[in-house]
């Protein structure tokens, strides 16, 4: 049996739908980015996680070398005359048919037993006929049902695989078993016998690593064992650590969504809040008749946070079961982002994860019960005697506004205290973020009723008793407007902010691009993914198209990831015509002495991101594992680098030849000469290419735009998600002008009474939504721009180690005020409705 107070409470919400519904649906909005932010990144992190492990089996460890790879004959002496058994060489790509990039895997399928258990017969559909052919048909491969499907292939199809711009002719021989084949890590995935991946690759000879299965008993003396016959070059490292080091490039990208759906939810807990203490202020009679008949104050209190906890809990699961349909609207957005910028992944399912569900329950019934426990204490708090007078509520809320201004000022302070005490950590900068907006908003109430002292007479003059009513009718109800204006203010102020952001960030990737893009034709043997270095474009093209009409000079450069135990570090090595040295913007040092020793001394420039990362300066020195072991560079200086593969260096083509002997170019860098045609030039040098290497031949022009393309939708996802903010503070402003009509009833209906009409009193309604979006959006300038330069400054700063300088346009100041006062008149129209329409007998009768 229901207690007879709680199923009054529970009754009392019933009663009341709007303002049950509202507050469930600022839950549940809250909740809902939480989890879809959480599943989208989870989905992504897990799909590219589980598609390593899957593809690196049973391997403990993987031989690893430089960009040219492993000798074969490494994996023989290993094999022979080390006696090694549990070892697997393998041959690793990217290769594309039609725009859908997948990975090849070249094996050998003699070793495989005992690392992968789907590339052995077993594994295939039919008999061992497809394997037969997979080791006899050229261009033969296997691949998941799943991935076969959507490409529209089926056994025994024939068609033309492409890897860095060259064709191959290629026939899927069979299909891997069962329809959990995706799930284990297999979409996108091409099978193939290692001598294929080889011709296909450019890699005859040669193998990308050797994977390596140790039992713990033994695993210290047998990989002591393995670097005795290493060459210098060569590393053995371990294969889970591999697969972690990528997958945290992309951690900084997914703590920054994780941030902003918190956002939601702590715009959500002031709804909350209004919402427990609105239906707190219209029981107050009823809680002071409960107080004189004996209902203790821990009663009460328990009362109150029993509907804050129930609310809670329907809130955060209907939160959930949107976050699910929402996450995997998310997950397009988050993968393809990462596909841009990171690593090729392919997700083709959300993976719903009990912990994401667990994660938004906990945070919606959290935020829930502490919005409610201010209310809650407020009600247990009630004398009897006073709690049936209004005033008493209003009173108390104007004492304590001055009180709750200086917790606001304190929390401020203790932002900058973090900010200044803290590490380079994004935990403590999230956090300074965090205390500033809690702080600032809680210095709005006193701001709120400060303004409007200021402006009554203003309203007065320009509107009469009406202007006068509706401005002073909002610093009377400070206890629900206040809460309102200050939802209203975080949730503009997040788009102030991270508009501002982005803008800084857009301007400054623009004015790099207009300085780095020097040349006036980019050509690039297709990379298909931001982990992996592009193919190489064929010698013999080279010397024909920098010899082409119209061309005045070149440069050309080689993008390769070096690998340690401790790091991944990527290097440009570039062969720099006179024009492109001015397309490298120097952060640091003499630039002619910053190039000298680039050029002649064997010095590398590492990028500001780089540098801030692993703490270097101009003269440090920079070990690098090299063809020749390990070697110290010269650090001579830093440049300026907004590739989001942060881990950048740039060396001269001649220092990289000495130390990798690595003769691949991957882009050129064409200078035309004065009297040369742009268009002309490019249409012959793609009939030179054409029927040799599909080259991608683009314009300056051409990579700026696509460039800003990529960055455009890149931020896509942070515009969905502050426009749910947006739309969790717009639900509370409508919340709060309900109150405040419901509140006011009486006096409104005397109002009506005493000659007021239908229309003035929904205008009143309207001039008060109007001006709390008003004051909402005059907060929301100094919080967003407070906000923008703790993103720019300190989040982006720790997060990817770029530098930018704060570009503040007028047009995001003045569009985000007409949001704010838009947004507030919209949610004030139902109100200001049923205002003028309500019936005036019912409204005036007394309890």
């Amino acid at each position: 049996m229901i207690p007879v107070l709680y199923r009054a409470s529970f009754g009392y919400l019933l009663r009341h739908p709007w303002q049950l519904a509202l507050a469930l649906l600022g839950i549940c909005v809250g909740v809902a980015v939480i989890v879809a932010v959480d599943l989208a990144n989870e989905s992504a992190r897990r799909a590219f996680a589980l598609s390593m492990d899957t593809i690196n089996g049973e391997a403990t460890h993987q031989i690893i070398a430089g960009p040219r790879g492993i000798d074969e004959a490494l994996y023989t002496q290993l094999r022979v005359e080390a006696g090694m058994r549990n070892i697997a060489p393998i041959v690793e790509g990217y290769a594309q048919i039609g725009h859908t990039t997948l990975r090849v895997l070249g094996v050998d399928i003699f070793a495989e037993r005992e690392f992968r258990t789907y590339t052995i017969p077993d594994s295939v559909v039919e008999d061992h006929e497809s394997y037969r052919r997979l080791l006899t048909d050229p261009g033969a491969f296997l691949m998941s049902p799943r991935t076969a499907a959507s490409l529209g292939l089926a056994k025994g199809t024939e068609l033309q695989i492409s890897i860095a711009g060259n064709d191959f002719p290629a026939v899927l021989v069979g299909l891997l078993k069962g329809s959990d084949s995706d799930t284990l890590g297999l979409g996108g995935l091409v099978i193939v016998d290692i001598a294929v991946a080889q011709n296909w690759l450019n890699m005859l000879g040669r193998l990308t690593r050797i994977d390596v299965r140790l039992s713990e008993a033994d695993s210290d003396a047998v990989a002591d064992e393995i670097r005795r016959f290493l060459p210098a070059q060569v590393q053995l490292l371990s294969a889970a650590g591999r697969t972690k080091t990528v997958v945290e490039m992309s951690n900084a990208f997914m703590t920054n969504l994780t941030a902003m759906s918190l956002l939601a939810l702590l715009v959500g807990i002031f709804l909350i809040y209004n919402s427990v203490g609105f239906t707190v202020l219209q029981r107050r009679g009823l809680i002071g008749i409960l107080r004189v008949l004996g209902v203790t104050r821990r009663q009460i209190f328990l009362l109150i946070l029993n509907e804050g906890f129930l609310l809670g809990i329907i809130g955060a699961i209907l939160g959930v079961m949107f976050g699910i349909v929402l996450g995997e609207r998310l997950l397009i957005l988050v993968s393809r982002s990462i596909n841009d910028h990171y690593f090729v992944v392919t997700v083709t399912d959300l993976a719903l994860s009990p912990s994401s569900a667990l994660k938004g329950l906990l945070a919606g019934l959290g935020a829930t019960l502490f919005a409610a426990a201010i209310p809650a204490m407020e009600a247990a708090c009630y004398v009897p005697k006073l709690a049936l007078a209004r005033s008493i509520l209003e009173h108390r809320t104007r004492t304590l506004v001055p009180y709750v201004a200086v917790a606001g000022v304190v929390m401020i302070m203790l932002a900058f205290g973090v900010l200044t005490l803290s590490d380079d950590g994004l935990i403590s900068g999230f956090t300074a973020l965090f205390l500033l907006v809690l702080g600032i908003a809680l210095c709005i109430p006193i701001a709120v009723r400060l303004s409007v002292r200021f402006a009554v007479p203003i309203a007065s003059w320009l509107g009469g008793p009406t202007g006068r009513l509706a401005i002073s009718g909002i610093g009377a109800a400070l206890s629900r407007t206040g809460v309102a204006i200050v939802a209203l203010t975080v949730a503009v102020s997040a788009t102030i902010g991270v508009s501002v952001m982005v803008e800084s960030f857009r301007d400054s990737v623009s004015d790099w691009l207009n300085n780095t893009l020097r040349s006036d034709i980019y050509i690039a043997a297709p990379g298909v993914s931001a982990d992996r270095p592009g193919g190489q474009i064929d010698p013999a093209l080279i010397a024909d198209l920098i010899q082409a009409p119209g061309i005045g000079d070149h440069s050309a450069s080689r993008r390769v990831w070096i690998e340690s135990k401790s790091r991944r570090t990527r290097i440009i090595a570039v062969l720099m015509a006179p024009e492109s040295y001015a397309g490298v913007r120097l952060l640091t040092g003499d630039s002619d002495k910053v190039w000298s020793a680039f050029d002649a001394a064997s010095a590398v420039i590492v990028s500001d991101p780089y540098a801030y990362r692993y703490g270097l300066r101009p003269g440090d020195m920079l070990t690098l594992n090299t063809a020749n072991g390990e070697h110290a560079f010269p650090v001579a200086g830093i440049y300026q680098n907004y590739d989001t593969n942060q881990a950048a260096i740039l060396m001269s083509r001649s220092t990289y030849l000495t130390h990798w002997r690595d003769t691949q170019i991957d882009s050129l860098g064409l200078y035309l000469t004065p009297e040369a045609n742009l268009e002309d030039v490019l249409q012959r040098l793609r009939q030179i290419s054409a029927g040799r290497q599909a080259l991608l031949i683009r314009s300056n022009r051409e990579i700026r735009a696509l460039s800003m393309d990529i960055f455009d939708r890149t931020f896509v996802i942070t515009d969905v998600l502050y426009w749910l903010a947006v739309g969790v503070a717009f639900v509370g402003i409508l919340s709060a002008m309900l109150a405040v009509q419901l509140e006011c009833a009486r006096e409104l209906a005397i109002l009506r009474a005493v000659g007021m009409t239908p229309g003035q009193l929904s205008g009143l309604v309207s001039m008060q939504t109007g001006f709390m979006g008003l004051l909402s959006g005059l907060a929301a300038i100094p919080l967003g721009l407070v906000m923008a330069w703790v993103l720019i400054d300190v989040i982006n700063r720790r997060a990817f180690g770029w530098q930018m300088d704060i570009t503040v346009s007028p047009k995001i100041l003045l569009s985000s005020l007409a949001l704010s006062i838009g947004a507030a008149l919209v949610a004030g129209l139902y109100p200001a409705w049923r205002v003028a329409n309500a019936p005036l007998a019912a409204a005036m009768r007394e309890e």
